[in-house]
């Protein structure tokens, strides 16, 4: 599991990061705001993984392994359906999802793509 002296080294990079389009804000692509809006859901992330034991961010690890499953799932389902406004909506909530995944893995050192 990563320190605690690691996450807060990753906190401090993603905050500048976030800092610096957030001053450039009016002028973002919007790939800028979906970089901006993850990085920014990452330090919250690993801001609250701080105070979490190892057990407490594995059960966190179940949680959101078990809530990709079941929006997976939602979006074949949507898909099946041909209901776009519903995949868009489902879209963004496996984005989410995925971003918490892959920091509570980059937490705990699981193999992990996003770090």
């Amino acid at each position: 599991m990563k320190t605690k002296e690691e996450m807060g080294e990753k906190i401090e990079k993603l905050n500048d990061m976030t800092a610096a389009l957030r001053a450039e804000e009016d002028n973002l692509s919007n790939e800028q705001k979906v970089i901006l809006a993850g990085s920014e859901l990452q330090s919250i992330m690993l801001t609250s993984l701080l105070v979490n034991s190892e057990e407490q961010t594995r059960d966190l690890l179940e949680k959101f392994e078990k809530r990709a499953e079941e929006l997976n799932a939602k979006y074949v389902e949507a898909s099946e359906a041909n209901n776009a406004e519903l995949k868009a909506r489902i879209h963004g909530m496996i984005w989410t999802n995925d971003i918490r995944l892959d920091t509570i893995k980059w937490v705990l050192e699981v193999d992990s793509e996003m770090f």
